[in-house]
């Protein structure tokens, strides 16, 4: 027969059962409230990396256009500071930058050229109708909004910088088609996620670029919801949208352009969505196995964290990588050429600068189309991998450009390794979209152990400018003999 407790041991049991329960408790409330907020700042760090690409794609685009005013500057000083400027000299600047339309203004206002040309314009006062040419004259580079060219009956943007000569500031200002120019392109690649929305627009809404591409003129014909949103806040829930959509607007700086970001929240949130948000209630409900679902809670609480971590490093692996070739973004090249530089400041070693641009590359889009100009593309950069040592910096500097940094390197040396490209250019089989003799490009070389990367970079581009108006061939700085023969 069993013998009843007695009421000491029954206390005992209900005391024990009690601190039993209440651990079980206090364990699994701990659990719960792990949870969520791990489930809480796993969301907002999702939140702050989607901000933060935000931020970075729009100083990428400010870079970008940072960089082209630069250039035009130091080309327009350059070129187009002379008394007497000839139509065929001014219409090759602007062929140099891929501008749809430019102008060139005396230190008055007045027109002094213009691409496509128009002599019935020449001497009339420009500056007058458009702020960005009236802020160059007072001396400030511009970017402007979408505004009508004066030379073309279609919407652009422009690029406008003063240059000082010695008739007193000249202003150049290259525009761009705001429906097909190299911002669609370099925004296509800013952000090269899936399902992600895209679309830089100037201060008044208008749509200068969007990934993917569309042919609405303004932010609200091509996407009316988001619109909506971006005219109340910088950043939160897109309203009206088929799916729940989470959306950033940043500004660009140096510019009135936003860069707008959307993305549906079933694809920021992967991570953490699914069947796995069911777990902790499972562990919950589940008392008999709480120690089994603690361990395979805890192990996909690492799992989550590991891949927030791989996560991370991917988006800033491809933030730093030309999605198309593969090899270094301008990002990454100008990153590495500092480090370079410093080195061989540090170690008084030369160091080379080559920059090359693909001759016959816009022949080659136009005639057998941008895939074939990725083609072409993808070509070069196996030749950069193939010809080119471990140790050497190369990638893709923007369009049909690409950069190589060569470390302790010295003229002769670099004139080899430009050889070596060349070599395995001309190699390759490109036939059927019109290149037999394979890739021909041009090259800008320049050499040095104290210039800072800035101005090696700048001489570098001068000289493959030079080469290119000089019948594309490869040249050194002024004075010295071609490094290589031309293709």
């Amino acid at each position: 027969m069993e013998k009843i407790p007695t009421g000491l041991a029954r206390g005992r049991l209900a005391w024990t059962t009690a601190i039993a329960s209440l651990a079980l408790l206090v364990l699994l409330g701990t659990l719960s409230a792990g949870i969520v907020l791990s489930r809480q700042q796993s969301r907002a760090h999702i939140l702050s990396s989607f901000e933060l690409r935000g931020t970075s794609s729009a100083t990428f685009v400010s870079e970008f256009l940072m960089q082209q005013a630069t250039r035009e500057q130091q080309t327009a000083r350059q070129f187009l500071s002379g008394a007497q400027v000839s139509p065929e000299h001014f219409r090759l600047v602007v062929s140099a930058f891929g501008s749809s339309a430019a102008v060139l203004l005396d230190s008055s206002g007045r027109l002094l050229d213009i691409v496509p040309s128009d002599r019935s314009l020449l001497g009339h006062p420009l500056a007058s109708h458009y702020a960005h040419l009236q802020a160059a004259e007072q001396g400030r580079s511009a970017i402007s909004n979408v505004v009508p060219s004066a030379a073309r009956a279609m919407p652009v943007t422009a690029i406008a910088v003063p240059f000082s000569t010695a008739r007193g500031r000249r202003v150049f200002s290259a525009a761009y088609d705001a429906n097909d120019s190299a911002l669609g392109r370099f925004v296509q690649h800013t952000v090269p996620y899936r399902q992600h929305e895209v679309i830089l627009v100037d201060a008044s809404g208008h749509v200068i670029a969007a990934s993917p591409s569309t042919t609405a003129r303004t932010l609200a014909q091509a996407d009316p919801q988001l619109a909506r949103a971006a005219a109340h806040a910088s950043h939160g829930s897109v309203a009206g949208a088929q799916t729940p959509t989470t959306f950033a607007d940043t500004s660009v700086p140096g510019t009135s352009w936003k860069l707008l970001m959307a993305v549906p929240n079933s694809r920021m949130y992967v991570s953490i969505a699914g069947w796995t948000q069911w777990i902790p209630w499972l562990v919950l409900a589940l008392v008999s196995i709480l120690g089994t679902l603690l361990v395979a809670l805890f192990a996909r609480s690492l799992a989550d964290r590991a891949r927030l971590t791989s996560l991370s490093t991917k988006l800033e692996q491809i933030a730093r990588t030309d999605a198309l070739t593969g090899l270094l973004n301008r990002r990454a090249l100008n990153e590495h050429l500092t480090r370079a530089a410093a080195h061989a400041r540090r170690r008084d070693e030369p160091l080379s600068l080559m920059m090359i641009d693909l001759d016959r590359f816009k022949e080659t889009n136009d005639q057998f189309g941008h895939e074939a100009g990725d083609q072409v593309l993808r070509a070069f950069a196996g030749c950069l991998r193939d010809a080119l040592r471990a140790d050497d910096i190369y990638g893709r500097w923007g369009g049909d450009e690409f950069l190589v940094a060569l470390p302790a390197t010295d003229r002769e040396s670099a004139r080899t390794a430009a050889a070596r490209l060349r070599h395995c250019a001309q190699a390759l089989e490109l036939g059927e979209i019109g290149l037999p003799d394979g890739i021909p490009f041009s090259i800008g070389l320049a050499t040095s152990t104290e210039t800072t990367p800035a101005e090696l970079v700048r001489e570098a581009d001068v000289v493959l400018y030079e080469a290119k108006s000089d019948g594309h061939r490869d040249m050194q700085r002024p004075g010295d003999r071609p490094a290589v023969p031309s293709s």
